[in-house]
């Protein structure tokens, strides 16, 4: 049996199982990651206590509350930059620039007709949006879902609202033969993301802020018959 030492731990560790026999591109992400992994343990000469505080950290984050229903890990990697550094790797494999999905992201939204309202809210500043889904030669395509998504005036997402019914401010439109779409909404309100939770924390302690700039969210789906 190997020895385990400070020089031989990380190459036990990937060594351990069949070198990826098995699963080659699982092997590969995971030896990767347990080298950097390991690095880092060794450069920041990591204690005890501080690897304890990163499992409490995670733990909590992988917790489920109302304002986050699945847990702040996809937050987690939002704030860290991971989510925006694979977007911008496989940009380029791209036509069309992408941005973070978010973890807030509902699939099989409610398929909506041409203009319809998107969503109910009362207080909110009605406006009209339209656009176009082309191809990479500025050619419309027809019977594309554009899945839409966004927050009430109030910054507040359906999922995190009780007041809100579920699919409030969600629609999936397909493109007319123009290639076109449109909408009646209202005017989404900037917003924090969660901050009463671990990632909440993590920014205070860095001196980081918790706000977003309202916006709204556009995914393309495909071809549609």
């Amino acid at each position: 049996m190997q020895k385990i030492a400070l020089d031989t731990i990380t190459e036990a560790v990937i060594n351990h199982g069949d070198r990826g026999k098995s699963h080659p591109r699982l092997y590969e992400i995971y030896t990767s990651l347990v080298k950097h992994l390991h690095d880092f343990v060794r450069e920041v000469k990591l204690t005890e206590s501080e690897l304890q505080q990163g499992r409490n950290f995670l733990n909590q984050a992988s917790h489920h509350t109302q304002k986050i229903p699945t847990g702040e890990i996809h937050l987690l990697t939002d704030l860290l930059g991971i989510s925006e550094l694979v977007e911008l790797l496989h940009n380029v494999y791209r036509g069309t620039e992408s941005n973070l999905e978010g973890p807030l992201y509902v699939s099989n939204a409610p398929e909506r007709q041409m203009g319809d309202r998107l969503g109910l809210d009362p207080e909110g500043d009605t406006f009209f949006l339209s656009g176009r889904v082309l191809d990479l030669n500025g050619q419309p395509i027809a019977n594309v879902l554009v899945d839409v998504w966004q927050p009430n005036s109030k910054g507040l997402y359906d999922l995190q609202d009780p007041s809100q019914s579920q699919g409030n401010f969600r629609g999936r439109f397909k493109t007319n033969e123009s290639g076109q779409y449109r909408f009646e909404t209202v005017v989404p309100l900037g917003y924090k993301v969660p901050s009463s939770g671990p990632s909440g924390e993590l920014l205070r302690l860095l001196g980081r802020h918790p706000w977003r700039a309202a916006h709204i969210h556009f995914k393309i789906i495909g071809l549609t018959h």
